[in-house]
């Protein structure tokens, strides 16, 4: 039985050796050349991972039949049956259908959008069929698979089957490039500030007047250094979430506490390195409690042992001998420590205690929270590490704004001047005044409505340009976004025409017929092409260039002709009026065991399942089980 539905990676092994022993199932009946070339295609397909959709779903349907009685009769559909039942089956038999009907058949897959290959024995009936399909799919009638890519072909439908009259007009509008346009958040910067005052509050209204009035690298060196205080202070966590630091911050700048913030800024470096050092090395834990100076003895006897000293069991050195009774209260992983590395883990955690306890009396100098474990003592060295660098910026920006001119009105008394004198300097720098906010939009809305001719430009590109004039932000991201979803309706449009130019080289009438369709039928973008069946069996189509292989004359063909499956996900057995099969093992016989769906008399008439059609006398003289056997099941 095949499996379906794989779970992982080995079940689908399992289930390509199944389908390769079905397809061999199926190839045995027949002994011909193009059987043979029809075979070997498709074994190299599932060698690959390509497994054809036609013969995988074939061999499902046939083994989930084994043990399932054939379903009931279903109520008549409509008159487009054929394409309905299609849309949810994967195998159908036409029963006792002329040619007529066939062409009929033809019809109503290609208005379904359907990819149609018609094959069978008698060219002669292909031909008539051919000739019999209504005038209205003249073009999509071909002899050969257009030469396009699969991918192509599929991109190109789909283009054509969403193309509107806007998209199509895209074709001679010409759109500003991403580059041309000014950049939205800075486009709202300039709205903002051409109706609305900067803040005046803190000194920052003097600082435009004073900016004005320096040379161009006086006013740079300004500017650098308010980047620096805006930089810093961003850095800085939120009063909410780190008040003290902001408190220190203050404190510092007016020259308070400095000795003590930078000891313990050094203490704090000390011990993360003493934590980073010891992360990985071995416990060090103590019998007894250590005396107050055991830490300078062992410094001094991990310098004697460094120093290439020994450690002796007779005649010991005076630093051994007091460095011994200290070690003896002291284990590392378990045990006295003996050798160099011993002791240096010893003097390092001993140094750590030591250094967490020169940054806790720095804290409670300070006001600061102690740190209760590693991750806090990392907090707290960078957030100290980001409040010297903003007691630096905003140090200089005071030195530096008490030279800004002589008799200079404007001071930093604190830090939240600081801030709001920085934002000034490089709010005056990057944009100037409102007066200098409107022109710079004005010169947008210039540089941009030049970027396409005045017969070309999109409606886009024009709401863009009168929001940037009318100070509209909003209006002007909207015609942003709008020109992002333009150009890739005009990507789509170029694809599109490029991709039917190239079709109408090797399939004109197709070409002509689909962008005829695609204005008023965008979902009868099907094609019909007709091939004997000698020839697709020797050359099966690449996958996914067809969606239904109707098969001529199937009462005449044998078991191997169902490795016509492989060139479709769907397939049609057609059978004329008075055809009977031979003895079973048929291609008829495997597909009544596979439920497949049965439609009597005109291809738009009535369905119902799989029941005896007729040929059911000469089948039912047939064991079941023999069939199955044959038919790889």
């Amino acid at each position: 039985m095949v499996r379906s539905g794989p779970a992982n990676q080995d079940e689908e092994s399992g289930v390509a050796a199944d389908l390769a022993v079905f397809v061999d199932r199926l190839a045995a009946a027949g002994s011909d050349r193009p059987t043979a070339a029809a075979r070997v295609q498709i074994q190299r397909a599932i060698g690959e991972g390509s497994i054809p959709p036609g013969v995988r779903r074939l061999a499902e349907a046939l083994a989930a039949s084994v043990d399932r009685a054939p379903a009931p009769r279903r109520p008549a559909e409509a008159e487009d049956s054929v394409a309905a039942a299609m849309r949810s089956n994967n195998l159908v038999v036409l029963d006792d259908v002329d040619p007529g009907n066939l062409a009929e058949t033809v019809d109503l897959l290609l208005a379904d959008g359907k990819r149609v290959l018609v094959t069978g024995p008698d060219q002669q009936l292909a031909m008539r069929i051919r000739h019999e399909v209504p005038a209205r799919t003249a073009g999509r009638v071909l002899d050969r698979l257009p030469g396009l890519a699969n991918g192509e072909m599929r991109e190109l439908r789909s283009l054509l089957a969403t193309s509107t009259p806007g998209r199509r007009a895209r074709s001679g509008q010409e759109l500003p490039t991403p580059a041309d346009l000014p950049d939205p958040a800075q486009v709202a910067e300039l709205c903002r500030q051409s109706t609305h005052a900067p803040d005046a509050g803190r000194g920052a209204s003097l600082v435009p007047g004073l900016l004005a009035g320096l040379d161009p690298d006086r006013r740079g060196a300004v500017t650098a250094v308010a980047h620096l205080v805006n930089r810093s202070l961003t850095a800085l966590p939120s009063v909410g979430e780190c008040g003290w630091a902001w408190r220190l911050l203050s404190d510092l700048v007016l020259a308070q506490h400095r000795p003590v913030f930078e000891g313990l800024l050094e203490d704090s470096a000390q011990a993360m390195a003493a934590v980073d050092r010891g992360r990985d090395a071995a416990p060090v834990t103590f019998t007894v409690r250590p005396a107050d100076n055991v830490l300078g003895v062992l410094r001094h006897y991990r310098d004697f042992l460094s120093s290439g000293g020994r450690c002796r069991t007779y005649f010991r050195t005076s630093v051994q001998r007091e460095a011994q009774p200290v070690l003896a209260g002291i284990r590392v992983a378990g045990r006295v420590p003996t050798t160099l590395n011993e002791v240096i883990r010893v003097v390092d955690y001993l140094e750590l205690g030591e250094w967490l306890r020169r940054v806790c009396t720095g804290c409670g100098e300070l006001g600061l929270p102690s740190p209760r474990d590693d991750g806090e003592l990392c907090r707290l060295h960078d957030v100290l590490l980001r409040v010297a660098a903003a007691v630096r910026s905003v140090s200089a920006l005071r030195h530096d704004v008490l030279f800004l001119a002589e008799d200079s009105p404007l001071s930093v008394p604190d830090v939240d001047t600081a801030a709001d004198v920085a934002v000034a300097v490089l709010d005056y720098e990057l944009n100037g005044s409102a007066v200098d906010a409107r022109r710079q939009l004005d010169s947008m809305a210039d540089r941009l409505a030049a970027c396409s001719p005045v017969l070309a430009v999109a409606p886009e590109h024009e709401q863009a340009c009168t929001a940037l004039r009318e100070r509209d932000a909003e209006g002007y991201l909207a015609a942003v976004e709008a020109l992002v979803a333009a150009r890739r309706e005009q990507r789509d449009e170029t694809r599109r025409t490029t991709l039917l130019q190239r079709l109408g080289a090797v399939a004109p009438g197709l070409a002509s017929a689909w962008a005829a369709l695609a204005a008023h039928s965008p979902a009868a973008l099907g094609m019909a092409v007709f091939r004997p069946m000698e020839e697709l069996l020797a050359e099966l189509p690449p996958p996914d260039s067809v969606d239904v292989l109707l098969v001529l004359g199937a009462a005449a063909l044998g078991v191997e002709h169902l490795l016509l499956t492989a060139a479709a996900p769907r397939l049609i057995a057609a059978v004329g009026p008075g055809e009977r099969p031979g003895p079973a093992p048929t291609l008829l016989s495997v597909l009544q065991r596979a439920d497949a769906l049965v439609i009597h008399g005109k291809a738009g008439g009535p369905t119902a399942p799989v029941v005896p059609i007729s040929v059911v006398q000469q089948q039912s003289r047939i064991p079941r089980q023999a069939a199955l056997g044959q038919a790889g099941a």
